[in-house]
């Protein structure tokens, strides 16, 4: 399964008491996983302003699915606060339910050009929940602020 996204992100906010959490869809899972990325990038920063000139790729495992939906959020928190890497596009591709390679394109943060939204610490467990129904999925995710 492959997927690709860009923004505009599509994502829900929903009600938490100190954390921010998202609810996100996809037609499949890689699709689910891509928007999932794609909503955390625009809780962050504005990827509109983000130019695709500088890629990265990620290459994750995990034991299952919802472990690799955290594992691959908290990546991106990392690349985003570490390594001050912003993406604008998210290209995704998904080996059954557990592992999972992407390419994301996009640059570094310089302060003249782009705005910071949010800081999140962490993809969490609490309340961490994929579903499937027909032709679509549904994860529910929240963040550490």
């Amino acid at each position: 399964m492959t997927a690709r996204r860009e923004p505009p992100a599509r994502y829900e906010l929903i009600e938490h008491t100190a954390d921010i959490g998202v609810v996100v869809t996809g037609s499949d899972l890689a699709d689910l996983f891509a928007a999932a990325g794609a909503a955390l990038g625009d809780l962050i920063f504005d990827p509109v302003r983000v130019e695709a000139s500088v890629t990265r790729d990620v290459v994750l495992e995990a034991l299952s699915a919802e472990e690799l939906l955290v594992r691959w959020l908290n990546e991106l928190i990392y690349l985003r606060e570490v390594q001050g890497f912003q993406w604008r596009t998210l290209e995704l591709r998904l080996v059954g339910e557990t592992r999972l390679s992407a390419t994301l394109e996009g640059e570094c943060y310089r302060s003249r050009k782009h705005t910071i939204r949010t800081g999140l610490k962490a993809a969490t467990y609490h309340q961490l929940q994929i579903t499937r129904s027909p032709g679509a999925y549904r994860a529910r995710v929240i963040f550490d602020v």
